[in-house]
């Protein structure tokens, strides 16, 4: 169930997913997904419960009750922060001489490229989500989202101003552009209609290959 709603929310969003369509993809009736959960809330809320891990250790007491908003709100906030924690880049952050340019700006992409393509469903359920629940557009985009690529940017510009990356006329375009194409490898091209023709290795190989040979000088 939780399953096929999360496929669902992602690509209708919360607003026109329907129970009775969760229902049906999940081979249940109407009235069975009731036994599982109260409301559409609270389905809403086992789909992060679910994607974060919180029913690993205990299954919960069923029908699921009808959270706050603030409750998922808070599990959201926390599963982002705990399963799209990006040490790299944060370890990056904080040394000036890093020993091999190349060798850090790929470990900062293929993280980036492994965290997204661990959680683009449920990144998928918020985006499609967030035009319809204000308090979570502003969670996502607002916090988790422009804090991530706020750091980006901020690496780029401490190793284009010591010489060891290329400078750009913009290096907000080039933290959003950099950000496009992980997001794009990991997630988006799932999406695609010829999503068979591109090899999962084989993606993330050329993103970072194209990434580190857009922003390194080539050593003469």
């Amino acid at each position: 169930m939780a399953a096929a709603a999360t496929e669902l929310f992602g690509q209708l969003g919360y607003r026109r997913t329907q129970m009775a369509d969760v229902a049906r993809k999940a081979g249940l009736s109407t009235g069975a997904i009731y036994t599982y959960v109260e409301s559409k809330e609270a389905l809403f809320h086992v789909v992060f419960a679910v994607a974060f891990g919180q029913f690993a250790e205990a299954a919960p007491s069923l029908p699921v009750a009808t959270p706050a908003r603030t409750a998922t709100l808070k599990l959201v906030g926390t599963g982002l922060a705990r399963a799209g924690a990006t040490p790299l880049l944060q370890s990056a952050l904080s040394i000036d001489r890093p020993a091999d340019i190349r060798l850090e700006l790929t470990g900062i992409v293929e993280e980036r490229c492994a965290l997204i393509e661990r959680l683009w469903p449920v990144l998928a359920v918020i985006e499609r989500s967030a035009v319809d629940l204000p308090d979570l557009d502003a969670l996502y985009y607002d916090r988790r989202r422009r804090g991530y690529i706020d750091q980006l940017e901020q690496y780029l510009a401490k190793r284009g101003a010591d010489g060891y990356l290329r400078t750009t006329p913009d290096v907000r375009v080039a933290g959003q552009v950099v950000t496009e194409m992980i997001a794009w490898s990991g997630w988006h091209r799932r999406e695609d209609r010829r999503a068979a023709l591109f090899d999962t290795d084989l993606t993330r190989n050329t993103i970072v290959q194209l990434i580190c040979d857009a922003l390194i000088e080539p050593v003469r």
